[in-house]
């Protein structure tokens, strides 16, 4: 398989400059973003000085008035989505329902090689359909020479095969960017990696015999609903060539049960290369065209656009990305971690579109200085995350730990997430940052049970701890 693509990029590595890294993928234009923000702040000033008036809101307090500096959505469903958003801590109630019906990964997971499927991310657009296994099938016509009903009793009697496949929200880090784009408030925790059971997709293809006009394939799901003012089923296409690839699959299982509900039982799309809204979920048909599908969600929705009313470049390919699991042990709220000086393992997990990872590197110090670390392969599936470790000495005082991964292509992820900026934040594979506090006693309430509470953030209450000790439970960590 080959990627010829490769960034365009200046000597310092991390700026991209303007012009095309993909045939499908725009080059970093700074011109809308600085447009958008000059508007912006005009915007925002005639916000803060109009009268305020009380909204009924259906997803929240129906009392609430929205703050004068939250602009992202209205009450009432409009035909665009709101602009990007300048106040990047503000969100509002409907962004929070999204948030909370879509929720991420648990960093702590990316220590294994599969995601629990308790843990995977989710991205619904629209409700959840109410489907059954028994006498399910997938209607395929279109341009072809034998259009077929396929059913799912048919589809298992096909070639089998499995495959680990990393899969991402195209929207992972929207919320890093300024202004940031309004829609569910992601931060990097909407991906994660699933053994896939099915079939693939080309012989089926094949089968059914492509007329020589064919250019694309619609996959059409289940799901219905409202975007952009237009009501329509989530459909998203490929190009024949992309639809052949011998990866793309077509799913009935994930980690070696049927898949759930809300990740599209009884049967879905994988498409390991691209971003996860090519994987359609409840697949409801596959149609041949001979014209490029100008659906919402192919046409209007995820697409690189820079300037609001350019129609933007496709979202297609993962761009390589990383993660690294945070060390020690959160503040609830912050979520900042808190770790004892000594030796430390780091390790976390990187991916792309492109395939393999050929490189690793991690900061200490907030990207200032970066050292290699070991990649540690965890499956020969090509779409597959590699985990990576880095041995740590930390020091009393306040850390800034990143990482930051290279591909086949020769990517290399931006160690600044505003050089990804556009207006629906999407493919933002900026480097992530993880503020660490390492101080002394940190892990003690893992020496004894009840546990010991000891304060670690200055003007904390003490806690009385009992005197009575369960000898049983013994010390340490988890066995």
């Amino acid at each position: 398989m080959r990627f010829p693509f490769k960034p365009f990029r200046s000597h310092a590595g991390d700026r991209w400059l303007a012009g095309r890294s993909h045939p499908d993928e725009p080059g970093v234009s700074r011109s809308g973003r600085r447009h958008f923000l000059a508007t912006g702040a005009a915007a925002t000033a005639a916000a803060l000085t109009a009268p305020k008036v009380a909204s009924q809101l259906t997803t929240g307090n129906p009392l609430q008035v929205s703050p004068g500096n939250c602009t992202t959505v209205p009450d009432t469903p409009t035909p665009a989505r709101p602009d990007p958003q300048n106040a990047s801590r503000v969100y509002s109630a409907a962004e929070t329902v999204l948030a909370f019906r879509n929720h991420g990964m648990q960093a702590e997971f990316l220590r294994e090689p599969l995601t629990p499927l308790g843990a995977h991310y989710l991205l619904i657009h629209f409700d959840v359909p109410q489907l059954s296994a028994a006498g399910y099938s997938v209607a395929l016509d279109g341009r072809v020479r034998n259009p077929t009903r396929i059913s799912l009793d048919d589809l298992k009697r096909r070639p089998t095969i499995k495959q680990v496949v990393t899969l991402e929200c195209a929207g992972t880090g929207r919320s890093t960017l300024h202004p940031r784009a309004v829609y569910v408030p992601w931060f990097k925790e909407a991906m994660g990696q699933y053994q896939w059971t099915g079939t693939p997709l080309r012989p089926i293809l094949e089968q059914a015999g492509l007329l020589d006009d064919a250019v694309e394939v619609v996959f059409t799901g289940w799901d219905t609903g409202i975007d952009l003012g237009v009501e329509h089923a989530f459909e998203r296409s490929l190009p024949i060539k992309e639809a052949l690839r011998d990866e793309v699959m077509l799913a009935w299982e994930h980690n070696g049960v049927p898949l759930l509900p809300q990740h599209g039982f009884p049967l879905r799309l994988v498409v390991p290369s691209w971003y996860g809204m090519a994987s359609v979920k409840w697949l409801r048909a596959i149609t041949v065209l001979n014209q490029p599908f100008r659906g919402v969600e192919q046409s209007k929705v995820y697409r690189y656009q820079q300037v609001k009313g350019e129609p933007g470049e496709p979202v297609t390919f993962k761009r390589v990305h990383s993660l690294l699991m945070p060390p020690g042990m959160p503040d609830l709220i912050t979520r900042q971690r808190f770790l004892a000086p000594g030796r430390v393992v780091l390790q976390g997990v990187a991916w792309s579109g492109a395939g393999r990872i050929t490189r690793v590197e991690v900061s200490t110090d907030g990207a200032a200085t970066w050292g290699e670390a070991r990649l540690v392969p965890v499956s020969e599936d090509r779409f597959a995350w590699t985990q990576w470790r880095f041995d740590w000495t930390a020091t009393p005082g306040e850390h800034i730990l990143a990482c930051r991964a290279t591909d086949e292509a020769g990517d290399v992820q931006p160690v600044n997430p505003e050089n990804r900026w556009n207006r629906q934040g999407m493919g933002v594979n900026g480097v992530q940052r993880v503020h660490v506090t390492v101080m002394e006693g940190i892990g003690a309430s893992r020496a004894r049970v009840p546990s010991v509470a000891q304060v670690v953030v200055q003007g904390a209450d003490p806690v009385e701890v009992p005197q009575t000790v369960n000898s049983l439970a013994g010390s340490g960590g988890p066995p």
